[in-house]
Order: C-alpha cells, then sequence, then structure tokens
C-alpha cells in the first residue's frame, strides 16, 4: 500500500482522500502552516475584490460580520477555481474566475480591470503575485485580513508521494525533512513547485489545475506509469 501525504487538513469527503483510498492508498493529511485572523476596518471603495484561496474569502468574511459591515457592492475575483467555487458556496457571484496560474490568470483579469481599484485581501506573508504582475496597471490596495506561519512541532511519517499546497508548507516540510530516493513529490500549481526547485527538489510533478481531483488524477496516473 502506497501513503501519500498532502499538506493540507482533508475534510471527511475529500475527493482527493476518497478517490486515493478507493484504489488502495493510505492518504496522510496534515497542513504544516497555522492560520489566524487579523482585525481589519476599513473597506475602501472599489471596482474589484480580488481572492488568492478559500482563506482569504474565509477571513475577510468572518471579519466583515464582526465590524458589521455588509459586503461591499465590489465585483469579485478569484484567482483559482476552488475559491470561486468556495465563494459561491458563500452566497456570493464572481464577477471573474482565473485559471489558478498567476501568469496566465493576471494577462487576462487585466482585460476586465485595466486602470481599476482592486482591494486584495490576503495573508499576511501572501506572495501577492496578481498586484506584483499588474501593480503599474490597476490601483491595487492591500487589505492583509489573516495570518499564516509555518507550525514548528510536527511529525510526518514517511510517504511514497509528497503532495504540496502552498510555497510556505513546502519550506515547512523540508526545514525538518530531507527528500528521499523513493518519494516523488507533486506541487499543485506553478507557485509552489519554484518554491520546490528553490529548495533544492529537481523531480516534481504538476497537477493540471489546482484543484483535488486534478491532484488525485496525477497520482492515480503515476500508479500505472
Amino acid at each position: 500500500m502506497k501513503k501519500v501525504f498532502i499538506s493540507r487538513d482533508l475534510k471527511s469527503d475529500s475527493i482527493f482522500k476518497s478517490q486515493l483510498e478507493s484504489k488502495g492508498f493510505e492518504v496522510v493529511s496534515c497542513s504544516l502552516v497555522s492560520f489566524s485572523a487579523l482585525n481589519f476596518q476599513v473597506i475602501p471603495e472599489v471596482d474589484w475584490i480580488f481572492f488568492y484561496s478559500k482563506n482569504a474569502v474565509a477571513f475577510f468574511l468572518k471579519g466583515l460580520k464582526k465590524q458589521r459591515i455588509p459586503v461591499p457592492s465590489a465585483k469579485l475575483a478569484t484567482l483559482g477555481e476552488g475559491t470561486g467555487a468556495y465563494l459561491k458556496e458563500q452566497g456570493l457571484e464572481p464577477e471573474f474566475v482565473g485559471s489558478g496560474k498567476p501568469e496566465h490568470t493576471a494577462h487576462i483579469f487585466l482585460e476586465k480591470a485595466k486602470g481599476q481599484s482592486v482591494l486584495f485581501p490576503r495573508a499576511e506573508n501572501s506572495r501577492q503575485s496578481i498586484q506584483q504582475l499588474l501593480k503599474s496597471k490597476i490601483n491595487a490596495l492591500d487589505l492583509i485580513v489573516y495570518k499564516n506561519e509555518p507550525k514548528s512541532n510536527f511529525e510526518i511519517e514517511s510517504c511514497e508521494v509528497l503532495v504540496f499546497t502552498s510555497p510556505m508548507n513546502a519550506r515547512t516540510y523540508f526545514n525538518k525533512y530531507e527528500i528521499l530516493d523513493y518519494q516523488q513529490v507533486i506541487a499543485i500549481g506553478q507557485t509552489t513547485e519554484q518554491a520546490l526547485r528553490n529548495l533544492g527538489i529537481e523531480e516534481i510533478k504538476v497537477a493540471q489545475n489546482p484543484s483535488e481531483e486534478a491532484l488525485a488524477q496525477l497520482i492515480l496516473s503515476l500508479k500505472s506509469d
């Protein structure tokens, strides 16, 4: 039985977990990053609100509720489909949903938001990829809504497949463990792939899109290689 580690706390109905376990894999799931809300009060009037992740949505809405601030009437945008779907679960409709790939998403989003004001609710340690790519072409406003910090106390059993869902998770894991000869490394997207390469990991496979289903299908394809 192959063991798969994924750097995410999976829900009981996780597609990733169910698809792999049905094929005989053992799934070890654990986020190596801790999250905590940060207070904010002022929400500027903007044309767009752009979310990088589900966490950004969750902590933004939590902060609004805490301050009794209504959801702004600005158009909503997300980096990828997973965050777009999460917005819909909260009863909000995104006007723009990116591909999950920063460069491609920035290029397409610019067609809609060039010269406009865009608020970015984000983590304290965010890479700010879209802001950096479009900084001279939009009026980007920053709103830090949560803190993300690497965990220091964790133990991960040895697994044949390692799946990393963010750069910080990758850095946290390899600050403690070395890559072993028999391990295969998978990145959820390009930014995580680059973080792994910066850590000296050479053999990396990247999911076609940043979803649990795409990650599971990639692992199942490895089994048949």
